[in-house]
Order: C-alpha cells, then structure tokens, then sequence
C-alpha cells in the first residue's frame, strides 16, 4: 500500500517561542514544518500564519486570498476581539496559541483535507457532464462559511470561475445568501434593529442567540440545492421564513441598504439571481466562460 503522501506547513510571522511550540507541535503529529515567507516559499502544502494584532490579521488574509494554499491563522486565546476577527475570517481556519493538542490536530486534518482537494480538484472536475445535490440543514446547525467556500470551491474547480478572486467573490455571495436566509428568514431578524451603535448591535447578536436556541426559529430548515450541467450551474437557496418584498430591491450598488439583503453583493459573480414572488427562495446561475 503507498504511503500517504507528506504534508508540510509552512510558518510565518510567529514569535520565536511560539514558532519552536508549533514546530514541537505538529512534530508529535508526524508532520514537518518550516518557516518562511509565503511569497518566496511556495513548495510547502499549507500556510500557518501568526496573528499578534489587527494588522498582522489583515496583512495575512490578503496574502491569503492571493494563494492556493490552506491557510490557518494563529491566534492568541487571550486576545479576545483578535480571536473573534480571526473566526470570521473567510480566507482561511483558525488555531488558538498556544496550541492544544486536540484542536491543532483537528485543524490540521481539516487543513490537509483542504490541502488535497486544492492539488487534486482540476483533475477531477476536468470531465464534469452533470452534477446533482441537495441540502437541509437545521438554522442552529449550519456552518455557513464552510458550506459557502466549499460550494465556491467546486464552482471553481468545474471551470466557472477562472482564479481565486473570482472564487472569493462567489463565497462571499453565497455567505451573504445564507445569511439573510437564517437571520432575516427563519429567525425572523429585522435589519433595521442592527443600526452602527454598538450597544444595538450587542442587542441584535443577543436576541440572534436566543432565537437560534428556540426550536420554533432554531429547528427551521435552510435548504440549498447545486445542479451543474454543460455550460450552467445553478444554485437555490430557500428559507422557512415569511418572505420579504421583492420589489425594493435595487441592482445596483446601492441595493446594498435593501431590506438588508446585499443583493448587488449576492448577483455580482453571477450571471443571474431572482429571488421567488415571496422572497424566500434565491435562485442564482452561472455560466462557464467561454475559453478564449
């Protein structure tokens, strides 16, 4: 039987004691790690990043969305808003510092997961005639920004998006679908309670918790349906929720302040996006682009 194939990380911008603990760490693991500079490093399969403060968290997300590769970024467990920034992070998983066993395992094998459908995804997607899925997943229970990247990455991997900006985009789109599908469909969250002040906003997450863990709001269903065939793929997303009127929506920029939906945001790496005459099903299509 082959052995399986050796997984490298490559570390940046951590502190020495830090670099030696993750080092020591992922060692334990059965794997290597090597520091270096993402940019000038590209041999290594995946990219640990520290994260000290908000710039460094910046600064690595950006050279994230310019690379291929799984990032994870590392975080101290101490600093909480860092932490919070870090979760929400789209471009790539989060670790905790010092790292604790357990997780960093189950990071890393995420990680790998990645690792392997990033080198093996073209190939695989190369003959693609038709493919067919459907999901439902309990609102409490979604994890929406695994489920958005991993729809956005087989777009990618089909041949409908051309480079990792373009992916980005679609997640980003898909995230804010899902979103407004959970909060402002089956909770039944009105935008408007979420004004810039932050004691409001603090007033919105609250009530957005109680109502996740309410059965009545928590146990509704968000559902997503993915059909990819010849040149088009097409993908629905649909609520439980009561709807919202259609008829505000604006398509252009400025669609961003209606209804809270972002719909400019949602159609912008698509080629069509509808929602149904009761606001709680989105339908969103994407043509393969033409080679040239």
């Amino acid at each position: 039987m082959a052995s399986e194939t050796r997984i490298d990380a490559l570390l940046t911008n951590f502190s020495d004691g830090d670099m030696r603990a993750l080092r020591d760490a992922l060692g334990v693991l059965g794997r290597s790690a090597i520091p270096g500079d993402p940019v000038n490093d590209s041999g290594s399969a995946l990219v640990m990043s520290g994260a000290y403060d908000e710039t460094a968290l910046r600064a690595g997300r950006a050279a994230a969305m310019e690379d291929r590769r799984p990032w994870c970024f590392c975080v101290p467990a101490s600093e909480r808003a860092l932490v919070a920034a870090a979760a929400q992070a789209r471009e790539g998983r989060m670790l905790l510092l010092p790292p604790e066993s357990r997780e960093l395992k189950r990071v890393l094998s995420a990680l790998v997961e990645d690792a392997k459908e990033w080198s093996s995804g073209k190939a695989a997607f190369s003959g693609l005639r038709r493919l067919e899925a459907s999901f439902a997943w309990k609102t409490r229970e979604v994890d929406v920004s695994r489920v958005c990247r991993r729809f956005a990455r087989l777009l990618s991997e089909a041949g409908f998006y051309a480079d990792r900006s373009e992916e980005d985009e679609c997640a980003l789109a898909l995230e804010e679908a899902l979103v407004n599908s959970i909060e402002h469909g089956n909770l039944g969250l009105d935008s408007s309670l979420r004004p810039d002040d932050m004691a409001m906003e603090d007033r919105y997450e609250a009530e957005r918790e109680r109502r996740l863990a309410d059965p009545a709001f928590g146990d509704r269903l968000v559902r997503a349906e993915l059909l990819m065939e010849g040149g088009e793929a097409k993908i629905t997303i649909e609520d439980e929720g009561e709807g919202f009127d259609t008829s505000g929506i604006v398509e252009g920029p400025s669609g961003l302040d209606v209804s809270g939906k972002g719909f400019w945001l949602i159609k912008k790496p698509f080629d069509e996006a509808e929602y149904d005459a009761k606001g709680s099903k989105l339908t969103l299509v994407r043509r393969r682009p033409r080679s040239p």
